[in-house]
């Protein structure tokens, strides 16, 4: 389980976008106590899966 914090290193993003990915639910994480944690699969089902809606290289037009 990682925090948002070790979360925003591995995917290159800011403690910002990663709350608001978890918070509208576009990332699953789960609260211990008072700590938001994010699984490694939900992780890599980030990562891999196409979650913004649109092409994986939109970026790079």
């Amino acid at each position: 389980m990682f925090s948002i914090k070790e979360a925003k290193e591995i995917l290159g993003l800011s403690y910002n976008t990663v709350y608001r990915l978890v918070n509208d639910g576009t990332i699953n994480a789960v609260k211990i106590g008072g700590s938001i944690r994010i699984s490694q699969a939900e992780l890599r089902k980030f990562i891999f899966e196409d979650t913004s809606g649109g092409k994986v290289n939109d970026y790079q037009q």
